[in-house]
């Protein structure tokens, strides 16, 4: 079942995506960006497991901003290494290589698993949707289509196109 998410933000977070226009870079774009993608994603489980990997701050952001918008979301922060032994439906990399991200993906206890990734600029291997900021702060967001199709996640194809025109 898709999570239910306030229109408002969602909309927020589509303007952060495609807008030309000059807008101040917040470091919490990425986090309403990551939470609006996932508002289209439909998961078997209804209180998706969130998992960020090597950076307990940003986990903790997320719970944040999860909570603020009533997001069923169940954020846990967990080493690289521990995903192979943790249940997640979502890993959110930020320092992780893309190589190392393939890696993970392939060894994680569950196969089917959405991948986020703030430091995925090329988004060939590794995480299905790999975020980044544009030269004027907005957050942006590449598809990674193979890695996609192995997680077995639905996502409705208007974020697809989302992705497509933000290259």
């Amino acid at each position: 079942m898709a999570y239910r998410i306030n229109r408002k933000i969602f909309c927020l977070g589509i303007l952060l995506c495609i807008s030309n226009l000059s807008l101040a870079n917040s470091s919490h774009n990425f986090y309403v960006t990551t939470l609006s993608i996932l508002s289209y994603a439909k998961f078997s489980n209804p209180n998706p497991s969130f998992c960020v990997i090597d950076n307990p701050n940003i986990a903790n952001q997320f719970t944040f901003f999860a909570q603020q918008n009533n997001y069923n979301l169940i954020t846990h922060s967990i080493n690289a290494d521990e995903l192979r032994s943790t249940y997640c439906d979502v890993v959110f990399f930020t320092s992780t290589p893309p190589n190392t991200q393939q890696q993970l993906l392939n060894k994680s206890l569950n196969k089917s698993i959405l991948s986020f990734s703030t430091n995925n600029n090329e988004c060939e291997i590794g995480s299905s949707f790999c975020l980044f900021t544009s030269k004027n702060g907005n957050t942006l967001f590449r598809v990674n289509l193979d890695s996609l199709a192995h997680s077995k996640i639905h996502i409705d194809p208007r974020v697809l196109l989302l992705a497509k025109s933000s290259e």
